[in-house]
């Protein structure tokens, strides 16, 4: 049966929704050609199986665009694929490039950075009454670390996260003609200035994640060339600060709804676990699509070719239960697959698990009382459809 709500009603409550599809069917027709997969196990299958469920198409967005906009975006590497989402040789060949900054060895190294910049933000509430989580928090922390691992100027760092900003809303957001022909027209002028910073940072030899990526160009073995790191950068930079943005304001979120706040900041030690929790059961990143080149047969309902599934990640958390460990190690007894699964998983899963458990160990001891949300400015959730899940605005007052 076919979903009869709307786009924005994910932004309320995805998970009473999820458990409504699923008690109908394992996957659920948003579209002509769209379905989401809600069933536990089926999303698992379908993340394993990357020869038939490719992710090569996850880029060409997941809303209609209009014909203005396309034009602009033809000339641009808007549908270029990234490489690491392709299917190895090629997926592996690249990863290999830019993997040493994410190990759970190299992202230890950045903690001291992670908490001078998470006290810096907060280092002053004592002498306050409210706070926005995001807007002073959770969205300039993961920016900074990113920003500074790829190399990316300080005082451009305003502007690139605008056009990533637009970038992504071309992705999963419904915006109108002329909203979608700015963003197009951002997109472009967002990939002119990485192109000229990438020639600059390699000219310069500074070293950053981008002259390793620069570098590796011309190495035995190597499968990209510029646009494919161009490509790279606008997604390490959404991912790298977008989802772990969305993870801290979530898990701000749920401590305060479930009355933990006070036990939480006496007993940081189970701050790692309840990001965890988080990452299952209000995960930033909801679903991950996957396309079929031909058409088959799914649990007797046909899929046509050129169809795209999104994989309900927010399903997996609310219907698999929490008695045993999920794929995910780290999980402990929170399944999840918050950060994927697969070969696609998450290469900056460390990073995001530290910048959130940083962020909360630095705010809940900077906050002199019990929190609540702030009634006078409400939370704002971003528009993400059934994509994205996160705060634009989380203010708290105390």
């Amino acid at each position: 049966m076919p979903f009869s709500g709307t786009i924005d009603d994910f932004a309320t409550d995805p998970y009473s929704i999820y458990r409504a599809m699923n008690a109908q069917a394992p996957l659920t027709a948003i579209g002509p050609t769209d379905f989401i997969v809600t069933d536990p196990a089926l999303v698992l299958e379908i993340f394993a199986d990357h020869e038939k469920f490719t992710s090569v198409h996850n880029l060409e967005g997941q809303v209609p665009i209009y014909e203005g906009a396309q034009e602009i975006l033809r000339d641009t590497l808007f549908y270029r694929g990234a490489l690491f989402n392709e299917a190895p040789p090629a997926h592996s060949a690249f990863r290999k490039t830019f993997i040493r900054p994410f190990t759970p060895t190299a992202v230890e190294k950045l903690v001291p950075k992670i908490r001078e910049l998470a006290e810096g933000m907060c280092g002053d509430l004592g002498a306050r009454t409210s706070f926005d989580v995001m807007r002073e928090l959770a969205y300039p922390l993961p920016v900074t670390i990113i920003s500074d691992m790829l190399g990316i100027p300080e005082d451009d760092r305003t502007q690139v996260k605008q056009w990533n900003d637009l970038w992504l809303a071309l992705q999963a957001a419904p915006l109108p003609p002329e909203a979608q022909v700015q963003a197009a027209e951002a997109t472009r002028a967002y990939e002119d200035y990485v192109r000229d910073l990438i020639a600059e940072i390699r000219a310069q030899r500074r070293p950053s994640l981008i002259l390793e990526m620069a570098d590796a160009i011309d190495t035995p073995g190597a499968v990209h060339e510029v646009d494919d790191i161009i490509v790279a950068i606008r997604v390490m930079i959404a991912a790298g600060h977008e989802t772990t943005s969305g993870l801290i304001g979530n898990a701000v979120s749920r401590l305060i709804e479930t009355n933990r706040w006070s036990h939480l900041a006496e007993t940081p030690a189970a701050i790692p676990e309840f990001v965890e929790e988080t990452l299952a059961a209000d995960p930033s990143v909801q679903s991950a699509p996957r396309s079929v080149d031909q058409e088959i047969d799914l649990h007797g309902i046909t899929i046509p070719s050129g169809a795209r599934l999104y994989l309900a990640i927010g399903a997996y958390g609310a219907l698999s239960g929490r008695r045993a460990p999920g794929p995910d190690p780290n999980a402990q007894s929170h399944p999840h697959i918050g950060f994927g699964h697969g070969i696609h998983r998450c290469v900056g899963s460390h990073l995001g698990r530290i910048e959130a458990r940083v962020a909360l160990e630095v705010l809940l001891a900077a906050v002199p009382a019990m929190p609540r949300l702030d009634h006078a400015r409400p939370p704002e959730r971003t528009p993400g459809g059934f994509v994205f899940r996160s705060f634009s605005s989380l203010p708290i007052c105390w």
